[in-house]
């Protein structure tokens, strides 16, 4: 519980950073305020999931509604420092907390903005190159030679399904996956990204040529369901 609780409150963190971070607004020294209203926030509306719980998702002042992100990310991060910290080493633990918390900061900046944001993606994922080759775990050719060749499927085929800035991000996790994870992952992420677009058009009246989804959350979910789980 105590793991959970204090993933929850580094969870909400995060969505702060995912939030400012590529629009250049500070994010460690300043207040925690309403994205509509701009009233800064009182500490126990800073608590993390019950907060949200106790004002209805709405905002004490304004009464327009809190971004469910929040609340979402907090039980999410939650439950991946519970799991982190149950891993059977020390290296594992490192490599599950530290990647799984990259993909999912990188997975907010996509919700929000739709892009993979460089000041995000550079720094965390070059730190865990460093730290995959430092623990020594195992490094795939082979899905090197898999990757150059999804990427060719995908700018000749599917060049509107993936962004570049999804591939990169592959490019970062591949040597670090056997071959046939990286098909599974694929295959999760797809097929969740697929049912999520069709249940988004279905009950709601955007248009179909108008709606975008983000790929980095589910790519996100893909490693942690093959990769870790």
């Amino acid at each position: 519980m105590f793991y959970f609780i204090l993933g929850s409150c580094f969870g909400s963190f995060l969505c702060v950073i995912a939030e400012r971070v590529p629009i250049s607004q500070p994010f460690i020294i300043a207040r925690s305020q309403c994205t509509n209203c701009k009233r800064t926030l009182k500490f126990w509306e800073m608590i993390p999931i019950l907060s949200s719980l106790l004002l209805n998702f709405r905002c004490r002042t304004c009464h327009q509604k809190i971004s469910f992100t929040y609340f979402t990310t907090e039980i999410l991060y939650g439950f991946i420092f519970l799991f982190s910290f149950n891993q059977s080493t020390v290296g594992d633990c490192l490599i599950a907390l530290y990647w799984l918390t990259a993909a999912l900061l990188l997975s907010l900046t996509d919700i929000y903005y739709l892009i993979v944001e460089p000041k995000i993606f550079y720094p965390t994922h070059l730190t865990l190159v460093g730290l995959l080759f430092y623990l020594k775990m195992p490094f795939y050719w082979e899905s090197i030679l898999l990757y150059l060749f999804i990427c060719g499927i995908v700018l000749l085929f599917f060049r509107e399904a993936m962004g570049m800035g999804d591939l990169l991000l592959l490019l970062f996790w591949v040597p670090w996956l056997s071959p046939m994870e990286i098909a599974q992952l694929l295959f999760v992420a797809s097929l969740t990204a697929l049912i999520t677009y069709l249940v988004i058009s279905l009950t709601t009246s955007k248009q179909i040529k108008t709606l975008q989804l983000p790929f980095v959350p589910f790519l996100s979910l893909g490693l942690l369901i093959v990769h870790f789980l």
